[in-house]
């Protein structure tokens, strides 16, 4: 009778944890475990536990548990919970005040800072939660050999566990981006090389690359500036890429991209190299840019017809607006907006950003201090190869990652390579300053 009944509250529990959808990531408050307290003090040593279970592989789970464990517990330091619910009561405590909204502007910044907290509070739950779900399940499932129940618990585990995984992953990636516009947006600018009708074309396919990649890690993407090559391809254009995170891990995009093919563009078909030139910047808030003061008499500025679609204006308007910086010879395009004037504002603002990510770099203290950087997209300055023929390889010249898997890399498959230079440049703190070299 006492086995009969044992076997049934097990059941019982079983069914209880399933429905509840406990092994989510992120259970929440319906976890089955902060209800119960069950798995505070769980140990992985179950020698009861059979290695396979309906051909789910406990021990490989066991150890995923182990090894996720160690990693949450270590990113739980980093996070520094206590610090974050003490910022959380600190910043609604300034959101109470009668005042608060009396200039908006500052009562914006404190509620995104505010938000910011409570996410990172949110995601350490989450993480706790989804760790505690996974020792329970191989708790409950320890004496139930080949229960259907206890085997699609496993699987939901080890789906959780993966999960986890990734999520842990992609935060401890971010730990890497400290500088101090790393969480800013992105302006990725293009600009064709030495090869003529090849760097243009080769220009085109890194924009859709680029735009690829946006796409697949959620970022909003437009475009900015567009000038198109004489018969295919462009000669420059610039990708605003809005979104937490994406000036950090575009960054170390900067400098000469270098493809080597058969050309589509020569009747015999030869084997020809090309060059593209990717500058990055960070989108700067207003307040940001305010900082740094461009005298009008140091600004060179022409106008141009946008082209393109958008209308008659845009058509025979000369809306579009070249900007250069005379003392850096800094330059930059934008044909994004309707009117001139617009046009002109952004222009200004990216010379602006611009001057600040240089100045960063060479720690200048005077505006007058910074130098422009004009290296050549041409041979000897490639941050990274793309090679076709005769075989197929896109390698870092600064990290010496590599992959075989040339059409993925073009389709927007760059986290390998963004993550082993994030790794690069926090071993080499010189790293940003030598990208192009």
């Amino acid at each position: 009778g006492k086995v009969f009944l044992g076997g049934m509250m097990m059941h019982f529990l079983v069914v209880l944890l399933k429905s509840s959808n406990f092994l989510k990531l992120g259970s929440g408050r319906g976890s089955f475990v902060r209800r119960t307290g069950l798995g505070r003090s769980f140990s992985l040593g179950l020698k009861s536990h059979c290695d396979k279970l309906g051909g789910v592989d406990v021990a490989d789970i066991k150890r995923m548990v182990n090894s996720i464990d160690i990693r949450v517990k270590s990113d739980l330091k980093v996070i520094n919970v206590p610090f974050q619910k003490a910022e959380v009561e600190r910043l609604e405590a300034k959101t109470t005040a009668a005042e608060f909204w009396d200039e908006p502007k500052i009562a914006q910044k404190v509620m995104t800072k505010l938000n910011a907290h409570k996410a990172t509070l949110e995601r350490a739950a989450k993480w706790e939660a989804a760790i505690e779900d996974a020792q329970v399940a191989l708790e409950m499932t320890a004496d139930m050999k080949d229960d259907p129940e206890a085997i699609e618990l496993l699987r939901e585990s080890r789906s959780s566990l993966e999960n986890l995984d990734k999520e842990l992953s992609a935060f401890e990636l971010q730990t890497l981006l400290k500088d101090p516009y790393d969480s800013k947006g992105a302006l990725l600018t293009l600009i064709s090389g030495a090869g003529g009708t090849e760097a243009q074309d080769w220009a085109q396919m890194l924009q859709r690359m680029y735009q690829r990649f946006a796409s697949q890690a959620g970022y909003k993407v437009s475009v900015v500036e567009e000038s198109p090559g004489e018969e295919a391809g462009i000669k420059s254009a610039t990708l605003k890429i809005e979104g937490e995170f994406a000036f950090g891990y575009l960054k170390g995009e900067k400098g000469t991209h270098r493809l080597v093919r058969l050309s589509p563009f020569n009747s015999q078909n030869k084997r020809q190299t090309s060059f593209a030139k990717v500058e990055v910047m960070p989108i700067l808030e207003e307040n940001e840019l305010d900082e740094i003061e461009v005298p009008e008499s140091d600004l060179e500025i022409t106008t141009m017809r946008s082209g393109g679609a958008g209308g008659q204006n845009v058509n025979k308007v000369e809306t579009g607006v070249r900007m250069r910086h005379v003392p850096t010879g800094i330059a930059v395009r934008c044909t994004q907006e309707r009117t001139q004037l617009m046009n002109k504002k952004i222009a200004l603002e990216m010379i602006k950003a611009k001057l600040l990510i240089i100045k960063e770099e060479q720690r200048a203290e005077e505006l007058q201090e910074i130098k422009g950087e004009l290296i050549e997209a041409a041979w000897g300055t490639q941050v990274r190869n793309y090679v076709f023929q005769p075989y197929k390889l896109v390698k870092d010249t600064r990290t010496s990652f590599e992959s075989g898997r040339v059409q993925e890399v073009m389709d927007g498959d760059l986290m390998g390579f963004i993550e082993s230079y994030l790794r690069y440049s926090v071993k080499d703190p010189a790293a940003d300053a030598v990208a192009e070299s």
